[in-house]
């Protein structure tokens, strides 16, 4: 898999959490087909639990749990969550080769790619020492497997505005390290142009927005397209560890980012097409808190939260858990036993040390503790950080954006943030998801959005309205 773990906010956690938690080694290799899975006892297990799943047979399926998972795992509920997976990603049409992929001792993992009609999602299985299975879990498959393309609506919107705009590859070095990514500047009017560098959220999110098997409508290239159409320059990237950007995007902390974010802000104001005192940190979900962060060393005109943290991450973590138990149906002692959970693998991320979190003991039979455990180093970082108390340091205009319909950063977050900080505007989305499109029907519907989904247009009229306020204000006033 890839060598960039991150908090999981930027994706959704109905796809991470759906079926189990995973155990997944630190700093793992790129998963690579060996021809001895098949043969190999787990694999052939794993396979079999696959083809009971496939052809309906729900008690056959859960042959093989280990205790916690028969507790929590039902047969009953095994069904509604794959039928769950077929609504969201449409129909199951097969599996891929399954493959060994490292994990912390004493667990083996199995990953096997599933191919649904309008996605590629892997499933992966942990075993432990006697063989039982401990975990299952739907990750994004492997990044090199084919990125996702955007389809639809959204594949003849940007190429209908590939027409006003130029499109610059980049490369900054920061970190020691060399950052790719895409600067987009309108092709009319006269610049220097007002400019956005746009901060990614977490996980394998590359500059477009996407995430393989995961994420494919090119959420950023949408965003970017739409501003620069507007006449604002923007630069997106792929973060450390994301191919091409170089780097150990395992090895990182909430200073690595925010490092990251200065030496790029510099980038842009030495650019002849960019005016330097126009530009604007733009940050989605774990970039909201990057974005705050880093802002208080910049020369910056503003500052865009999108469905940005408004809480310490710990709390995050927590309520989006309790929130993706309660819309999976989990019953109020599960509900408990996850949070003794959670505040378990919280308390041990504070006192580790390194990269990763050492499982062992109880916390080896912890899923949480086991889903987190190879971003320790970035969590540690970030914890205990009350994105309101950055908040109130930011002494630039402010734009918030809170959507109704997100279940990753619960509505609530974008109020607590527009109270702390002193030239906040608040902008609120009834029916937007955390990854920024309509959602009409109920949340858990729209977690996962589609190849072809078009972002909100009122978030993005919102955004331009805010930018064009911004522009116009004399330098001396921002």
């Amino acid at each position: 898999m890839k060598r960039h773990h991150a908090l999981l906010i930027g994706l959704s956690m109905a796809s991470a959490l759906m079926l189990g938690a995973p155990t997944r080694a630190a700093q793992p290799a790129p998963a690579s087909p060996i021809a001895a899975a098949r043969a190999a006892p787990d694999a052939r297990a794993a396979l079999a639990m696959l083809d009971a799943l496939a052809a309906g047979r729900w008690a056959a399926a859960t042959h093989g749990f280990d205790a916690a998972m028969r507790q929590g795992l039902s047969s009953e509920k095994l069904r509604q969550l794959w039928q769950q997976l077929q609504q969201q990603n449409g129909a199951y049409l097969g599996h891929g080769a399954a493959e060994a992929v490292p994990a912390p001792a004493p667990y083996r993992n199995v990953l096997v790619p599933l191919r649904f009609s309008r996605a590629t999602l892997g499933l992966l299985l942990s075993y432990d020492a006697r063989g039982a299975l401990a975990g299952l879990h739907i990750v994004p498959v492997a990044p090199s497997a084919a990125a996702p393309q955007p389809t639809g609506a959204v594949a003849a919107r940007l190429a209908r505005q590939a027409a006003c705009l130029r499109a610059q590859p980049v490369a900054v070095d920061s970190t020691g390290a060399v950052l790719h990514g895409t600067l987009t500047l309108p092709r009319s009017g006269a610049g220097p142009f007002a400019a956005v560098l746009l901060l990614p959220g977490s996980g394998p999110v590359d500059e477009n927005g996407n995430a393989p098997g995961a994420l494919g409508n090119s959420m950023y290239q949408q965003l970017a397209y739409d501003l620069t159409c507007q006449g604002y320059a923007v630069l997106r990237y792929n973060k450390l560890g994301l191919a091409p950007s170089t780097g150990n995007g395992n090895d990182v902390t909430l200073a690595t980012y925010v490092r990251n974010t200065r030496d790029l802000v510099t980038w842009l104001a030495r650019r002849s097409a960019i005016n330097p005192h126009k530009i604007v940190l733009m940050g989605h979900s774990e970039g909201g808190l990057i974005a705050l962060a880093a802002a208080p060393g910049l020369k910056i005109a503003g500052v865009i939260s999108l469905e940005g943290p408004g809480e310490p991450m710990a709390r995050i973590i927590e309520s989006q858990a309790i929130a993706e138990a309660k819309l999976r149906g989990a019953s109020r002692a599960q509900i408990a036993q996850e949070r003794v959970q959670i505040d378990a693998t919280l308390a041990a991320i504070r006192r580790s040390h390194g990269v990763s979190l050492s499982l062992g003991g109880a916390l080896a039979r912890n899923p949480f503790a086991r889903l987190f455990a190879p971003a320790a180093g970035l969590l540690r970082s970030e914890i205990n950080v009350d994105p309101a108390r950055l908040a109130r340091a930011i002494h630039v205009p402010m734009l918030i954006t809170q959507g109704g319909k997100d279940v990753q950063v619960l509505p609530g977050n974008g109020q607590r943030l527009a109270r702390a900080a002193p030239q906040a505007t608040l902008a609120r989305f009834p029916d937007m998801t955390h990854d920024l499109i309509h959602c009409a029907g109920k949340a858990i519907a729209c977690v996962m959005p589609q190849p072809g989904d078009v972002l909100d247009a009122h978030l993005v009229a919102r955004v331009v309205r805010w930018l064009d306020a911004l522009r116009a204000t004399p330098r001396h006033a921002a």
